[in-house]
């Protein structure tokens, strides 16, 4: 089993109480999975490649998932 950074998805060599990849605190514990990611996609925000799974830029360190709130509160305010 691989031990994953629940925010970034970069591998974790031991149990940190932070992310040496994202700097984020493991407050919702660290994944482990049966394989390393290989997939990747670019940050919206700096370009930069990241894993597929990433819900954190490692790099800009900015959560990807902000574009996504910030379509769904937009709907919400058309309603």
């Amino acid at each position: 089993m691989v031990k994953k950074c629940p925010y970034c998805f970069e591998d974790l060599a031991e149990k940190p109480l932070k992310c040496p990849q994202c700097n984020q605190y493991l407050i919702d514990g660290i994944l482990e999975v049966d394989y390393h990611g290989v997939e990747k996609k670019n940050c919206i925000f700096c370009g930069k490649k990241i894993l597929v799974e990433a819900k954190i830029c490692k790099y800009c360190h900015k959560w990807l998932d902000e574009i996504d709130r910030a379509a769904d509160d937009l709907r919400h305010m058309e309603e």
